[in-house]
């Protein structure tokens, strides 16, 4: 059974067929569905979602960086209210690639919710775009305070893939894999499978074949398919791993 780590079925990408995606990922292998919050806007349809399959869904809060603007302290407390249910703190970190406008206010709120997420004993779930060293100069701050997590969608390289393994993070691996000329091909050939969890990122970042299309859970088999085929491990296996991975990180 595949477990889809990082997931944004609640989007309106999703709205025309959303009981149609769900069945393919189910006919898929999927088992579990991790949500990650995006900022005040999408957190009600995520807990709806979440509400109306609970053992499937699994959900976290938090305030991705691309929504810390001067109202971030607001944003903060409409987010962290709905604390009951969660497994995790996400999506969370700061984002370089788009706009550095607010990179004081995007520091200022991921130490916020990394300290939170200590005090309550949670995993992160981080997204570091262009950011990866200002992340992890402000993680290792923190991890005297026992915090643990995945980084999201993983930029770096090998050299970088195994400092976060030293921290005790895993590694989210996703359909960016499939693509040419990629760091994570060798990331995944050199790093052992149980520092790795799976993710779409749906509707996001589609894998060979289905690139440039809506991403969904059902297309995890590519990626998962891609490791196994890399790692020279069965197909099964990888997903077994993987599978327990997630469970260990996120206790559910």
């Amino acid at each position: 059974m595949l477990v889809d780590t990082h997931c944004h079925l609640y989007l309106p990408e999703f709205k025309q067929d959303l009981d149609d995606t769900i069945l393919r990922a189910k006919n898929s292998g999927i088992s579990k569905i991790i949500l990650p919050n995006i900022d005040s806007k999408s957190i009600d349809s995520m807990f709806n979602l979440y509400y109306s399959d609970t053992n499937l869904f699994s959900i976290a809060i938090g305030l991705h960086p691309r929504s810390v603007k001067e109202d971030y302290e607001l944003e903060l407390s409409k987010i962290f209210k709905h604390s009951i249910n969660i497994i995790g703190i996400g999506e969370i970190g700061i984002d370089l690639y788009w706009d550095k406008t607010f990179l004081k206010e995007q520091q200022v709120v991921f130490d916020f919710q990394l300290n939170y997420a200590c005090e309550n004993n949670l995993p992160v779930i981080i997204h570091s775009r262009n950011s990866l060293k200002e992340v992890l100069d402000i993680v290792k701050l923190y991890l005297p305070k026992g915090l643990k997590g995945v980084f999201h969608c993983f930029p770096g390289n090998l050299q970088e893939a195994k400092q976060i393994i030293n921290y005790g993070f895993y590694l989210g691996i996703g359909g960016i894999l499939s693509y040419k000329k990629n760091n994570m091909l060798e990331v995944v050939e050199n790093i052992d499978l149980e520092f790795i969890l799976t993710e779409t990122d749906s509707p996001y970042l589609s894998p060979v074949p289905y690139r440039g299309k809506r991403n969904e859970p059902s297309y995890m088999f590519e990626i998962v398919k891609l490791i196994s085929s890399l790692k020279k491990i069965d197909y099964d296996d990888v997903a077994n791993i993987t599978k327990n991975n997630a469970i260990k990180l996120f206790n559910f």
